[in-house]
Order: structure tokens, then C-alpha cells, then sequence
């Protein structure tokens, strides 16, 4: 009888250990994949290059994925103030989701992307990327900029970073052109 009960034992042990395996490495896998994401919330952020400060942007939430490519995402949207070299704001941007990729210091912008400039000039669009290098606006989407006298339409765009020199690759839509000369 004795026999019997501790060879129960033991098959009992063995899958205990077989099962506790198992789980070990589920929880190992677990923990794998929850340790590949950091999380921040209401973050602020300064940008700066060559030692002055150049933009400042805050988020309610930040993911920084650690798996390569390392990536940090805004999920819930962003701002970003740009600056100038007497730290006045000199253009706005805010996104309900961007990518910063930490390689290549590029960020892609979508949903409902607004760019404003200081003389008030607005960008709308769809997508947007920024590249902090060139310290440029880029995009291959529709684009609409509403000045204070025109609203203008288009596919793509160039721009430097206080979005007071802009191109608009295709322009498109309703046109009016207001000229001086025409008036007299």
C-alpha cells in the first residue's frame, strides 16, 4: 500500500513540476512582452539642437516601443510648440497620433493634423511628417491652408519647420487671384 501512495506522490510531483514549467515560461513570455513597451503620462518634453531650445511637446500618453525599431508613439495626440532663438512661439502643432522614430528623428503625424503659424496661416491635413533634421514639414496627402485673405488646396507638401515658407506640391481647387494691376 505504500508502494501505491508514493508512487502516486511521485506522478503527482512530476506533473506538478511539468505544469509549474510550463506556467514559468508563459510567465517568462509574459513578462518578454510587457517589458518591450514603456509608458508615460502627461509628458512634456523639450527639443533642443545646438544648445537652444527648439520646440517643447506634451502628451497625455507616450509608448515607447523597445523592440527594434525602437519607436515612441503618442496614441492620444500631441502638441508641439516650435520656437524661435528668443523663445517665442513661432508655429503650433497639434495631432491625434504620432510616431517619433528614434533612428532616424523622424515623426509621422496623422488624423486630423493643424499646423499654425504666427501671421495665423492654418494647415489641415490628413498626414504629416516632420523631419527634425532638416527641420521640415513633408506630405504626400491632400493639404488645405487657410490664410487670412485665401484657402488654398492641394496633394503634398513642403515647409520649413515655423511653417512660414510653404509649397504646395499639386495645388488644386477653386483659385483666385487677387492682383493690383487688374484693378486699375
Amino acid at each position: 500500500m505504500n508502494r501505491v501512495i508514493a508512487r502516486i506522490a511521485f506522478v503527482f510531483s512530476l506533473l506538478a513540476m511539468v505544469s509549474c514549467e510550463n506556467d514559468m515560461n508563459a510567465i517568462m513570455n509574459l513578462d518578454k512582452s510587457t517589458t518591450a513597451v514603456e509608458e508615460g503620462k502627461d509628458i512634456e518634453s523639450m527639443y533642443s539642437q545646438t544648445g537652444r531650445v527648439k520646440a517643447k511637446l506634451t502628451a497625455p500618453v507616450m509608448l515607447r516601443h523597445l523592440k527594434p525599431p525602437v519607436y515612441v508613439e503618442f496614441s492620444k495626440g500631441l502638441k508641439v510648440l516650435f520656437y524661435n532663438d528668443s523663445l517665442d512661439v513661432e508655429s503650433t502643432l497639434t495631432a491625434r497620433y504620432g510616431k517619433y522614430f528614434e533612428n532616424d528623428a523622424n515623426i509621422f503625424l496623422r488624423d486630423h493634423v493643424v499646423v499654425i503659424n504666427k501671421k495665423g496661416e492654418r494647415l489641415d491635413c490628413q498626414e504629416l511628417n516632420w523631419d527634425s533634421k532638416l527641420q521640415k514639414f513633408l506630405s504626400n496627402k491632400p493639404v488645405r491652408i487657410s490664410t487670412a485673405t485665401d484657402t488654398l488646396y492641394g496633394t503634398g507638401l513642403e515647409s520649413n519647420q515655423d511653417f512660414s515658407d510653404y509649397t504646395i506640391l499639386h495645388p488644386s481647387g477653386p483659385f483666385t487671384i487677387q492682383d493690383s494691376t487688374m484693378t486699375q
